[in-house]
């Protein structure tokens, strides 16, 4: 089954805004193109009036120019601040987030879509990662951590990822950043940024049973996410062919945008704690049910995915093991 999307636009059209807090605080990585660009637009029609303070982490100022023109214009009360950094390296995003702890109080949203598909094999970055896999998982990871102290201040803390939640599977156990040869690929590095940040966000589920943790899987969308990993030829076909062709077969951002504003508000998907500060559920949905660790794991169709069977394998053998693979990584670059 499938929660219908008129169901969804009509509660984001009309309950979101009259529900909404005055001065929410929401923060974005990957807002400047596809589902991230649609949701923080559709967020800022949704509280107009009600002074929300909107960041968005992104590399190019000068690219976010015209969206950042469109968000002031659609609701004036707004402050919408745009950080410039390279999300793909996870010292940059570590600064930007640091840079919102010290300007704010509390986070309500954070909300990351950020990630492209690399089809031209494993490049590194000069932090010795490889970007797709960081932007998808190392980079989000940190931003969650950082901003745990505010997300917890907040009175309905929501963090969503759009990625692949429910379509978790075997890890490549001996290479989790799949640094040697032969171990990078499209689908290698999809699986292992999916499966490894559902597991990362169980153990933040956990250890903060007040935030709202989604990992949806947006299904197929019409978004540049394929074109930025190759250039050349292979770039090439996938933008002029690949992409346009895609907006036959594939859901517009503005409807995936509309589920994943959805998720980041609404009380089906926030945890009991919290719910009475969510959104109200739509009259003819029920409650969406978490995963066993403490997740909403959310299929295309708006609906929990059911993956416990290769997720419980998985979290017994790997979940502590991915946890100490973050912990090194970052005690590099930070120093704890």
């Amino acid at each position: 089954k499938m929660v219908a999307i008129k169901t969804i636009k009509t509660s984001n059209s009309t309950t979101l805004p009259q529900s909404l807090p005055q001065n929410l605080t929401a923060v974005f990585l990957g807002a400047t193109s596809g589902i991230g660009r649609s949701t923080v637009k559709q967020l800022a029609i949704a509280t107009d009036g009600k002074s929300p303070t909107i960041y968005i982490v992104g590399r190019s100022a000068s690219a976010a120019t015209p969206l950042i023109a469109e968000l002031r214009q659609s609701n004036p009360s707004a402050t919408i601040e745009f950080i410039e950094r390279d999300v793909s390296l996870v010292k940059e995003v570590d600064a930007a987030m640091q840079e919102i702890s010290k300007r704010e109080t509390k986070v309500d949203i954070l909300f990351m879509s950020v990630g492209f598909m690399s089809f031209e094999g494993r490049k590194e970055t000069k932090e010795k990662l490889e970007p797709s896999l960081t932007t998808r998982f190392y980079s989000r990871v940190r931003a969650i951590q950082v901003l745990l102290p505010l997300l917890n201040r907040s009175e309905n803390p929501h963090v969503t990822n759009i990625l692949a939640g429910g379509q978790e599977g075997p890890l490549v156990e001996d290479d989790l950043d799949l640094a040697k040869p032969g171990n990078f690929g499209v689908a290698s590095s999809a699986n292992q940024a999916a499966t490894m940040l559902t597991l990362a966000l169980e153990r933040f589920a956990r250890e903060n049973p007040k935030i709202s943790f989604v990992h949806a899987f947006p299904g197929l969308t019409a978004t540049p996410l394929l074109s930025r990993g190759s250039s050349g030829i292979i770039g090439f076909l996938l933008q002029w062919i690949v992409t346009p062709l895609g907006g036959l077969l594939f859901a517009s951002p503005d409807d995936v945008a509309a589920r994943a504003l959805f998720y980041a508000t609404n009380a089906r998907y926030t945890v009991e704690e919290t719910e009475a500060a969510a959104i109200p559920i739509p009259q003819e949905l029920e409650k969406a049910k978490r995963s066993a660790g403490g997740v909403f794991l959310i299929t295309e169709k708006s609906e929990p995915a059911d993956n416990e069977k290769v997720l419980a394998g998985i979290r017994e053998k790997m979940a502590s093991k991915v946890e100490a693979h973050v912990d090194n990584v970052f005690k590099e670059f930070f120093g704890q």
